[in-house]
């Protein structure tokens, strides 16, 4: 076994991705999330080819996340990886006009929930003096997007990642983030085919001309927490099949004439 890790969020998306690297890596996988139904359903399907065991878990309700790694621990007797997946999307909205009570559920999950999963398991992997964190942060923890709730959030799981790092390094832990540029994730392609995304912008805006896939995510959070990213600690990876350099880039008053 090369360790034991644990995903919050992992019965979908770029969670989900990430639970299958490690049991495809060999990894025993701890899959946690809030839905039940489907989190037993990826359980079952890769058992036969790995170690994998499904635990329910809401992030947002703090006693339930110290239970939970308590639990962990009583039946593994250690967690070499932390990956916290778990969150909610938001669609475009003025902040003037958004809801507060959509933004506190969004902060609820996003930070707090990622912030109360660190302390559970942060304070265990420094005693044990070993352990690894990845942290999920987005596009929006470095360009300001129409989505207040989720951006603002996204910026300060980036000061989380990097606070942490400082905070937990002495003792041996690492603490990293992704930050995911647009993934075709389900809820992704529920939100293209209902209108609320325009893939064609996506498309133009990125670099390799294409959505990022979840497994290209999920196998950089399995490289963040092996001994091949042993020196890195506190870093913000974005996997955005370059939106970030070329959104830049051509919004630049100067630009070269096309080539094909």
């Amino acid at each position: 076994m090369t360790g034991v890790a644990v995903v919050t969020g992992g019965a979908s998306g770029i969670g989900e991705a990430a639970a299958r690297a490690y049991v495809a890596a060999g990894w025993h996988v701890v899959l946690a999330d809030i839905d039940t139904e489907r989190g037993e359903a990826i359980a079952a399907e890769l058992a036969p080819g790995g170690r994998i065991s499904f635990m329910p878990l809401d992030v947002a309700r703090e006693e339930a996340v110290e239970a939970f790694a308590a639990a962990v621990y009583d039946r593994y007797g250690r967690v070499d990886a932390l990956v916290n997946s778990a969150g909610l999307l938001q669609n475009a909205v003025r902040s003037v006009d958004m809801s507060i009570a959509e933004f506190d559920r969004i902060h609820t999950v996003n930070v707090r929930g990622t912030l109360l999963a660190n302390r559970a398991f942060g304070r265990r992997m420094c005693a044990a003096k070993s352990g690894a964190i990845v942290n999920l942060c987005s596009l929006t923890s470095f360009r300001p997007s129409a989505q207040p709730a989720y951006a603002i959030g996204k910026a300060g799981l980036k000061m989380m990642t990097e606070l942490m790092a400082a905070e937990f390094g002495p003792h041996g832990v690492r603490v990293n983030a992704v930050a995911p540029g647009y993934t075709l994730t389900p809820a992704m392609k529920n939100r293209i085919e209902r209108g609320e995304r325009d893939p064609n912008a996506v498309i133009a805006k990125s670099a390799l001309r294409r959505f990022v896939e979840p497994a290209e995510v999920g196998a950089v959070i399995l490289f963040l927490t092996s001994a091949a990213a042993s020196a890195i600690t506190g870093a913000t990876l974005p996997v955005d099949c370059g939106w970030l350099a070329t959104s830049a880039y051509t919004a630049h008053a100067a630009q070269p004439p096309a080539r094909d």
